[in-house]
């Protein structure tokens, strides 16, 4: 008997030996882990959460994300997922201090008899911890970290709030965190319409978000719910009865998709605002900081182009015409919203963004702004152009002579004929007459960003530009002379709903909107009877092709007065198409998507401006001597550029009635670009704007002293009510530029910027009909002259009544 009660003390001594050793090392431990711990401060920080970005009717287009997490305060999530979580999870939540002693003595049992690691009993509170601060590490000294920096959590905050945290970083699987975002991802509803099955089967999924995925593993899934329902019926938060009607109830799951790709119906779209936004918040904030974005996009319109691009090009493949990539752009003008934007036909085979990425020589598209030049100096739609053979002298002794199309020449043509049938030759002697620089400079006022060479190959497309910019521009003739710049994006909030910023429509005059009025008319006819038959929808449009050498890029870029939409076709490689000029597969595209897009609008056409009037002219260029006026037909005039008697201007006669003066359409329109110069470009640089050879300049009145320059109405000083009349005197034969602002408070736009001829007697006139008229302001005029080498300037300031 002595013998066993010694061997029985033995044994004591040696367990207590080492159950003190063991307690000594776990103290030693937690020591040492306990000098390493992070900080808790960061329960108080935001969690991390996806950026939503939204189309202009509120429609989610996208997440961003590292976790997609979508937070919601506590009372959003339903009871019942709350205690269907707790049940599995932490039934003793409420009671325990953020550590279980029962629950790490039935991990501990399990982990002896399974001889591995197991189970960990960590409580909702651990689960935080380690969420937050901690790795998943299995090892004693993160378990113990986890312990410590539970009973810190459970000191600062309430249980609820732990809840609430919790509930909002927990990982479901699908790439979904936080149970807003799961119960989207899972049955696409949030997370406060969730019900007794759809919280279960979600409760479930916390353990092993894969293994019990209701993707890949329905009946485990489905055995799991049936696990966490009994839990639920175990410590008495619902009956036997609840949860047979549970298993019985059908379970209907959102359609299968990582979180990351849910939503995400522009992506060239949204890798266009992408930059802007990393450059304004930064990569943490933009992928963790849950911001939410407001665009201006129209998903229906995105979802017509997509479509309209996409046939298009299958058409073109099945035709053999080598057409393997284009790009959409649709902006509103009146603002500069972009409403669409496909960058390419696929985006998961090329995220290239060929509608702002890409620069390509946009060909004959480029025309419109020489000729808009051409209005502002007070050339009128009659002017005859020579369309006959011309060329350049190009250093190292190379000629360049710059081909029409057709490879004919047809004389004498007016402004509207060559614009309509782009001829080339005839445009490059429109530039000689305005000047390269003049057209760089509007083209840049009206919207081009990108560098453009001053040569006379600049109005045949030769310097590159990108679809997004040249389609923005073209939206100034459609406002009647007024740039909008474009937006995508009209606010941005933080996760609280805090506006960070707000865009506004930025706005200003570039044309006078007879000028801007003029041109459409011009464009009209470039789609009734020109290069851009294929585009016409029967409806108040306007718009111009474009094409370059060997068929490497083809465009359309045409408008309404409330929707500019642009194409571009054409090979990545920069490789020729098969003869596709942009009077064929853009402009198809153009028509096929705007009648969709257009359909259920008003067919408003643009009102004609005061300023515009309306003249009779003949047809023929020549009529015999005491011939009576054939193929009169009606012409548009900015007001003072109307000639005082019946002209004959044109080459062919038009249809009694019709504006213009160009031929019937073409069944099969070609191409508006010069010959092939073999290097892939729409010509060579050319010499210093001039006269064309054998062209004699227009006479200028001689000199005689110092060129003067009166506004003589209305005066310094003197109040005047629009519309007003502005009105002076200078040198006969000069050229008068008059611009106009309009200014009060913090306000100054221009209203105002066109070119005037004086009449013989030296006076000029021009009607000033401000849309921004502030009570208080002032207009002020300034009138610049210039004759031969002479010029002057002047200026004049009036309050407005």
């Amino acid at each position: 008997m002595q013998a066993v009660v010694r061997w029985v003390l033995i044994v004591a001594g040696v367990g207590g030996t080492v159950a003190l050793l063991a307690i000594g090392v776990l103290v030693g431990v937690a020591l040492a882990v306990s000098t390493r711990l992070p900080s808790v401060d960061a329960l108080y920080n935001p969690p991390s959460e996806a950026t939503r970005i939204y189309a202009a009717d509120g429609q989610l287009v996208a997440s961003l994300y590292r976790e997609n997490r979508d937070s919601i305060p506590l009372s959003q999530v339903p009871l019942v997922l709350q205690r269907a979580v707790i049940d599995t999870e932490d039934a003793d939540f409420y009671r325990n201090r953020g550590i279980s002693l029962r629950g790490i003595l039935r991990a501990g049992l399990r982990n002896l008899v399974e001889g591995g690691y197991a189970e960990g009993g960590s409580t909702i509170t651990q689960q935080l911890a380690r969420n937050l601060f901690l790795t998943s590490e299995k090892s004693i000294g993160r378990k113990i970290a986890e312990m410590l920096l539970a009973i810190q959590i459970e000191r600062r905050l309430t249980k609820d709030e732990i809840l609430e945290r919790y509930l909002n970083q927990v990982y479901f699987g699908q790439g979904a965190y936080g149970v807003e975002t799961a119960a989207e991802v899972y049955f696409g509803k949030p997370a406060r319409e969730l019900t007794l099955p759809e919280s279960a089967m979600l409760a479930g999924l916390i353990r092993a978000p894969s293994a019990y995925s209701p993707y890949e593993h329905p009946e485990r899934a489905r055995a799991r719910m049936a696990e966490v329902l009994q839990r639920m019926v175990d410590v008495g938060d619902i009956t036997p009865r609840d949860r047979e009607a549970a298993l019985n109830r059908p379970l209907p799951l959102a359609a299968k998709g990582n979180a990351g790709l849910i939503g995400v119906r522009a992506p060239y779209f949204v890798s266009y605002i992408l930059p802007t936004l990393l450059q304004r918040y930064g990569e943490d904030t933009l992928y963790k900081g849950g911001l939410r974005v407001y665009t201006t996009l129209d998903l229906t319109l995105q979802a017509e182009a997509t479509e309209a691009l996409r046939r298009g090009i299958d058409s073109a493949l099945r035709q053999h015409l080598n057409v393997h990539q284009g790009a959409v752009v649709v902006l509103d003008p009146r603002t500069g919203a972009i409403r669409a934007m496909v960058g390419g036909y696929d985006f998961r085979t090329s995220q290239f963004n060929r509608a702002w990425q890409a620069h390509r020589q946009p060909g004959s598209a480029f025309k419109p702004f020489t000729y808009t030049v051409a209005l502002m100096r007070g050339i009128p739609p009659t002017h005859l152009l020579r369309d006959e053979p011309i060329e350049f002298q190009l250093p190292g002794g190379k000629v360049w002579k710059p081909q029409n199309y057709d490879q004919k020449w047809h004389g004498q043509v007016t402004v509207r004929y060559a614009l309509e049938n782009s001829i080339n030759v005839a445009s490059i002697r429109l530039e000689q007459e305005v000047g390269p620089k003049a057209i760089v400079d509007l083209a840049h006022r009206m919207g081009i960003q990108s560098p453009l060479a001053a040569n006379l190959s600049l109005t045949l497309g030769s310097s590159d530009v990108t679809l997004l910019e040249l389609a923005s521009a073209y939206g100034v003739f459609a406002t009647e002379g007024i740039r909008a710049t474009p937006m995508a994006i009209t606010k941005v909030t933080d996760y609280r709903g805090k506006v960070l910023e707000e865009q506004v429509p930025e706005r200003r005059v570039v044309l006078s909107p007879e000028v801007a009025y003029l041109m459409t008319d011009l464009l009209k006819g470039v789609v009734q009877r020109g290069t851009g038959t294929a585009a016409n929808i029967g409806i108040p449009q306007a718009g111009k092709t474009g094409t370059t050498d060997d068929y490497r890029n083809a465009w359309f870029i045409g408008y309404t007065p409330y929707m500019v939409t642009g194409v571009w076709v054409g090979n990545d490689d920069d490789s020729p198409m098969n003869r596709v000029p942009g009077g064929s597969v853009p402009a198809q595209i153009w028509a096929a998507f705007m009648k969709k897009a257009t359909a259920g609008h008003p067919q408003d056409d643009w009102p004609r401006p005061d300023g515009v009037v309306e003249q009779t002219v003949c047809g023929p260029a020549a009529a015999p001597a005491g011939a009576v006026c054939a193929g009169a037909h009606p012409e548009l005039f900015v007001r003072g550029t109307e000639p005082e008697t019946l002209a004959s201007p044109a080459v062919t006669p038009a249809p009694a009635g019709q504006p213009g003066s160009g031929p019937p359409a073409q069944q099969q329109p070609g191409p508006d670009q010069a010959a092939p110069q073999g290097n892939g470009q729409a010509g060579p640089p050319a010499p210093a704007p001039g006269p064309a050879p054998s062209e004699a300049p227009p006479a200028v009145p001689v000199s005689t002293g110092p060129l003067s320059l009166t506004i003589t109405a209305p005066r310094e000083g003197e109040a005047v009510t629009p519309p007003v009349v502005v009105q002076g005197v200078t040198r006969p034969g000069a050229t008068v530029h008059l611009t106009v602002l309009s200014q009060g408070g913090v306000l100054r736009v221009q209203v105002a910027d066109v070119y005037i001829r004086v009449d013989q007697s030296g006076a000029f006139a021009y009607r000033v009909d401000p849309w921004l008229k502030p009570s208080g302001g002032s207009l002020v005029i300034t009138a610049s002259a210039t004759a031969g080498a002479d010029s002057a300037t002047t200026t004049v300031t009036v309050p407005i009544r």
